[in-house]
């Protein structure tokens, strides 16, 4: 099978919402090729009597683990297309910033949409000046993505791909 140009729908069902327990919420699933990161499932799930909707970005394979550096120095490096999977753990050094992997939920957006959401998240918990520096390309950084899934990547040619070997529990 080549690169699929259109999302497949592989799973279409309606069933009771969790929201409002009405029988109303359609779920739609649709099977997606990204030549950087293989098949990916796309969920696209909305309730038509109280309007919740669940949006998903998963690996639809697994691959082996691996670890992207991207030294940020550029605009073009801001706006380099990023997939961060749900089993990605991503880190700024300079900044001392570390996220964890994601709630179940992946990530399609550029290095500068990645730092906006951590911003969006993080709220007033803590001094944000440097990562909205960083995100507005006044700070060099090097963005890290350590993903045991594999299936995370970077779209720049700078981005370094290595084997990631997770820390062994203590």
């Amino acid at each position: 099978m080549g690169v699929t140009l259109e999302p497949i729908l592989i799973f279409k069902e309606v069933m009771k919402c969790p929201v409002c327990g009405n029988e109303t919420l359609e779920a739609k699933d649709y099977l997606y090729e990204v030549p950087e990161a293989g098949k990916i499932t796309l969920s696209n799930w909305e309730c038509s009597s109280c309007g919740y909707k669940y949006r998903d970005v998963k690996p639809y394979e697994v691959a082996e683990p691996k670890r992207i550096e991207l030294s940020v120095e550029n605009d073009d490096d801001l706006t380099s297309i990023v997939y961060r999977s749900s089993f990605a753990k991503v880190i700024i050094p300079e900044l001392g910033f570390e996220v964890e992997p994601l709630n179940g939920t992946g990530t399609i957006t550029t290095v500068r949409g990645l730092i906006e959401v951590f911003l969006d998240e993080i709220g007033d918990l803590m001094d944000t000046r440097d990562l909205k520096d960083a995100m507005e390309g006044k700070r060099k950084f090097t963005l890290i993505i350590e993903d045991t899934s594999g299936l995370s990547f970077v779209k720049n040619v700078k981005a370094k791909v290595t084997q990631f070997l997770s820390p062994s529990p203590p």
